[in-house]
């Protein structure tokens, strides 16, 4: 009884804006024994009218859940039924905590506000907060406001669990935790490979490598197949070699009878992921996701797709990853160059000292250089005009003054033989129909002129003198006429690409 007193007074009060306040017994004088229990009680007490309002609550909890089945008189019966509760009602009234716990009204125990339920009327309680399949949260919500016994949650969740629409309706559980992949000891040990497209007409076929962030990507233009994939994989892997680990999703191209015998057969470990679980393989899925966007950024760039596989790969490999280090440094061990290194200062490297014994030759000495034409080669005469480094020569022909070639020390041999050239008197011509010829009666086609900067000047004084000096002079080696070119523009021939000409 002192469990419901204490329950109406709390109902009573809660109506009110009051603050307590201790008063100690020696000042509490106002208030005595008789005053509190009158003999004869003329007018209703507080108590009576609390009584009936805590009454009215505990009505409202029973009509909440009334029924054809559930009411307060087939709770009321079923309670004496039950072995359980008259067990507890039995000891409510010999145990003062009980009694704090429990309440009896009209024969219906409550715990607080909510109603004890007998075990024969638990199940229709169950089917009525799960009438419109609310979900175990609110059944457990609404349950807390009216009923109660000892393991009604776990009964809740049962039965929502057991409930077909219910598991058809239930959303997806939350997700795990990201687990990453375990770092492969070695670059290329573990790759992950996916396709993407067709996209733009095209299928990409991307391969990572796990540890460097070293990517890979093949271009088909027909769907791809498990032969077409392995022939892909061949020219990748000639260059890498074979990984340890392959990770891929489940296409068919991937699981097929093929493509399993070829990871066998070159001892690759496949490892498919979860089937509709593309995170397992996010590495190559977010360079799906990446390739896509570049490309599609460049989509008014009318350069080939090759070439746009080709930048946007060359550009990813030289751009720094979270590591503050780009994917070529991470798999090659070095920095690849690219147009802003142009920016800076080339740096030459210094040559190492060693003892170096070869033949050497100085600006103007006179040689022969090894000549390639039509597959023959020939010797020619010339003289060199500039060193390159120890072993190399910018060589001038006597045939090509106007220009010179590059070779090497051992295409040249020295030589004392002596430039040809020849110059004319301005008054002596040549016979008609008749080319010059050299004292030896070699033609003069063969040798080129050079024409002098000054020319003799006539002096009648000298006598037969001048008449020398106005004859041509001609060296000891067989001269040429001046050859008479046409005006056009003509482009240096094949065999000269190789040559440094000015």
């Amino acid at each position: 009884m002192t469990s419901s007193r204490l329950l109406r007074y709390a109902t009573f009060l809660s109506a009110f804006d009051y603050e307590v306040v201790f008063k100690d017994g020696e000042s509490n004088v106002n208030a005595d024994c008789f005053s509190r229990a009158p003999v004869n009680q003329r007018s209703s007490s507080g108590d009576i009218s609390i009584n009936d309002e805590v009454q009215d609550v505990c009505m409202n909890s029973i009509n909440q859940i009334s029924t054809e089945i559930l009411n307060s008189d087939s709770i009321r019966k079923e309670t004496v039924a039950d072995v359980e509760l008259m067990d507890i009602k039995a000891k409510i009234e010999t145990d003062p905590e009980l009694a704090l716990e429990y309440t009896l009204d009209n024969g219906i125990l409550f715990k607080g506000q909510r109603v004890i339920v007998p075990k024969i009327l638990r199940n229709a309680v169950l089917q009525e907060l799960h009438r419109t399949h609310i979900g175990i949260s609110k059944m457990k919500q609404l349950a807390r406001r009216y009923v109660y016994w000892k393991g009604i949650d776990n009964d809740i969740e049962h039965l929502s669990r057991s409930c077909e629409p219910c598991a058809k309706m239930k959303s997806s559980p939350p997700k795990a935790q990201v687990h990453p992949w375990d770092e492969p000891q070695n670059n290329w040990d573990r790759i992950h490979i996916d396709y993407a497209g067709p996209f733009q007409g095209f299928w990409f076929l991307i391969v990572m490598d796990s540890k460097s962030r070293w990517a890979e990507i093949k271009i088909c233009r027909t769907a791809p197949t498990s032969t077409s994939t392995i022939e892909m994989l061949l020219e990748i892997f000639s260059v890498h070699g074979y990984p340890y680990v392959m990770v891929s999703n489940n296409a068919s191209i991937f699981v097929s009878d093929q493509f399993k015998t070829f990871c066998s057969a070159k001892g690759i470990f496949q490892k498919l992921i979860a089937p509709g679980h593309p995170a397992t393989n996010g590495l190559a899925e977010r360079n799906v996701y990446t390739l896509k966007s570049r490309l599609k950024a460049m989509s008014e760039d009318p350069a080939p797709m090759q070439s746009k596989i080709r930048e946007i790969l060359f550009r990813y490999r030289m751009t720094p990853l979270a590591n503050n280090s780009t994917p070529a440094e991470n798999y090659l061990g070095r920095k690849v160059r690219c147009e802003l290194d142009a920016l800076r200062p080339l740096k030459h490297s210094k040559n190492l000292v060693y003892d170096f014994h070869a033949r050497q030759l100085s600006v103007g000495d006179r040689v022969q250089a090894r000549y390639f034409q039509r597959n023959s080669n020939l010797w020619k005469f010339g003289s060199v005009v500039r060193k390159l480094g120890r072993l190399h020569y910018l060589i001038r022909l006597d045939e090509q003054p106007n220009g010179v070639v590059k070779r090497h020390i051992n295409q040249l041999r020295r030589t004392d033989v002596n430039r040809k050239s020849v110059t004319f008197n301005d008054n002596v011509e040549a016979p008609d129909n008749h080319p010059p010829t050299t004292p030896q009666g070699r033609l003069y086609e063969d040798v080129e002129f050079y024409p002098t900067h000054h020319q003799p000047q006539r002096n009648p004084d000298n006598g037969d003198n001048s008449s020398l000096q106005n004859q041509p002079v001609v060296s000891n080696q067989p001269l040429q006429p001046e050859l008479r070119r046409s005006g056009r523009v003509r482009s240096a021939p094949n065999y000269l690409r190789d040559y440094v000409t000015s």
